[in-house]
């Protein structure tokens, strides 16, 4: 796949520092990252597309990446090609092998040059043969599954050549994602519609939890396909094993937001930076 080439340092493996990016699903978040000191990259994955190229002028001058909806059926090659378009974007997150066959073919026929292309753990990659076909496919940097607990991730690592070690991103902190369907909860809840055409739209102006028998709170968000990702209400953190995972070799972490508050983004992200350069305490 040919790609543009990597920004230097940020985090293609030239530099042994660790690489911190964050992926932010609302402006206000975008913003408090991009005034982080701690933050290298920010990812773009917003609900709406056409306030993108808002978010996108908010995050410079972090390097900056867009996130393809996890699903993309036949008929919304749209959806991805106005990824393609945008000005200013360093990579693109890929989350399904059927977009990176497609952006494959799309490179050998039309002769384009694409972004860089970014991995998702929904590529389900949990082990060093598979991780080495996506590298070696042109895939820049890639996140494993979350199903590999702290001592999987570092063995999938070591197994991988060298070179390609510097490659692998972990995802550090998450609401993990739980369950995702064609269901809308959003015009179901709060509208009379049954579809995108009359619901009115609610996603764009409510958030939305599901409350489950011990009073947890599941955020709910909506993506451009109208399909809803039901994440879990605990977030699940790395924090105690980034020693042994810088250990490995891993260098890429990444901090995933959900609803979190503006003030809350820095603060975050400043204490995932010191422990991942060493800084210390434990913790969940």
């Amino acid at each position: 796949i040919a790609t543009h080439q990597d920004r230097d340092g940020d985090g293609d493996g030239r530099s042994t520092r660790p690489h911190l990016s964050v992926l932010c699903r609302t402006r206000e978040q975008v913003a408090a990252a991009a005034a982080c000191a701690a933050v290298d990259e920010i990812v773009i994955d917003f609900l709406e597309l056409d306030g993108i190229r808002e978010g996108l002028a908010a995050a410079r001058p972090k390097a900056t990446v867009v996130a393809a909806p996890r699903i993309i059926k036949p008929a919304e090659e749209a959806l991805w090609r106005v990824l393609l378009q945008l000005d200013g974007a360093d990579a693109i997150l890929v989350r399904g092998a059927g977009l990176l066959s497609r952006l494959a073919e799309l490179a050998e026929e039309e002769g384009a040059t694409l972004p860089r292309i970014h991995g998702d753990f929904s590529l389900n990659v949990a082990n060093a043969a598979a991780a080495q076909a996506y590298l070696e496919l042109g895939v820049a940097r890639l996140a494993p599954t979350f199903d590999l607990d702290a001592d999987q991730l570092c063995a999938l690592v070591s197994a991988l050549p060298p070179s390609l070690r510097s490659r692998i991103e972990v995802i550090i902190h998450a609401h993990v994602p739980i369950f995702h369907t064609e269901h809308c909860v959003f015009a179901r809840t709060l509208s009379t519609g049954n579809s995108y055409k009359d619901c009115g739209h609610p996603c764009t102006r409510h958030s939305l939890h599901l409350v489950d028998g011990r009073q947890q709170r599941h955020h709910v968000l909506a993506d451009s396909g109208c399909r809803n990702t039901v994440f879990n209400s605990q977030p699940q953190s790395a924090a105690p094993y980034l020693a042994q995972l810088r250990e490995a070799g891993v260098r890429n972490m990444r901090v995933e937001l959900t609803d979190q508050p503006a003030e809350v983004v820095s603060p975050l992200l400043e204490r995932y930076a010191a422990l991942a350069k060493g800084g210390g305490a434990r913790g969940g």
